[in-house]
């Protein structure tokens, strides 16, 4: 009977990973379809001048581009909604990132690929940071997480990285504190600077290791400096050498869920500045 249902699962989940391959495709085709579209309209317009033909180009474009635009943030409101399981959150997504393409394409068509005045110029510049941010969040969403699942051991939210990373920082003073001068030295001076070295943090990233993996060859690095300290203090400075590593680590891991959280604040504060901008190029291109 649970072998049925493992099937059953299996199959759904299949079902459900086709599906939504399948859904992509057709946004694919949609967002090629459209741009193709707004091109054809663009360039056409621009081979026949003529004042009220590229008055309606840039009066539609821009109403289409807005349209868009509100329909790709309208991903927020699903967000807001998700308890009435209105739809699934990756349909929602993948419609927001090909709708934000297309609207992409019409807006910069509509300012002809340059700014204008001041307030254009700003406001261009927040659609392109929009963009940017919208393009780097689904390039992080699609990595940093496969990063991030490759290097840690056990999963652990930020709070816990940050706990951990404080007891280690603990445990290394403490270390120092009880040893003789030379181990206090070697700790302050050179276990110290490890814990916040980038390329070792990058050396986490580069080979997708983990703590255990990076750690005998770390501890053979400053495997030198157990000749300046007493036979009684090796073990300590070993100790010492792991929690600096760890600590390392903690960082590394700390820096890609920030990434992963902090992208989004810029995307959304960019989105805010961008439609308020648009409110009031709107109004000033209907009223004066």
């Amino acid at each position: 009977m649970s072998v049925a249902r493992s099937l059953g699962s299996g199959a759904r989940i299949s079902t459900s990973g086709s599906l939504a391959r399948r859904a992509e495709r057709v946004w694919q085709v949609v967002a090629v379809l459209s741009v193709a579209a707004l091109s054809w309209w663009y360039f056409t317009a621009h081979r026949q001048p003529s004042a009220n033909r590229y008055h309606g180009l840039v009066l539609g474009l821009g109403w289409i581009g807005t349209s868009l635009a509100l329909l790709a943030a309208a991903l927020s409101i699903r967000k807001r909604m998700a308890y009435q399981g209105v739809g699934k959150m990756s349909a929602w997504l993948t419609g927001h990132i090909y709708l934000g393409i297309i609207a992409a394409f019409a807006i910069f068509y509509h300012c002809g690929l340059r700014a204008g005045g001041p307030q254009s110029a700003w406001l261009l510049a927040f659609f392109s940071l929009t963009i940017a941010s919208g393009l780097m969040g689904w390039w992080f969403a699609r990595n940093l997480p496969r990063l991030l699942t490759a290097i840690e051991e056990t999963p652990a939210i930020l709070e816990d990285l940050l706990s951990v990373r404080a007891e280690c920082l603990q445990g290394m003073l403490e270390l120092a504190s009880a040893g003789s001068p030379e181990f206090r030295t070697l700790v302050e001076q050179r276990l110290m600077k490890q814990t916040s070295s980038w390329s070792r943090m990058f050396r986490f990233y580069r080979r997708r290791s983990t703590l255990s993996e990076e750690l005998p060859a770390f501890q053979k690095e400053h495997a030198s400096s157990l000749a300046h300290l007493r036979p009684l203090e090796h073990r300590a400075f070993q100790r010492a050498a792991e929690y600096a590593l760890r600590v390392n680590k903690m960082n590394a891991e700390l820096l890609l869920q920030r990434v992963l959280r902090g992208w989004l604040t810029l995307h959304v504060v960019s989105t805010g500045g961008m439609f308020a901008l648009a409110a009031v190029h709107i109004f000033t291109e209907l009223y004066y």
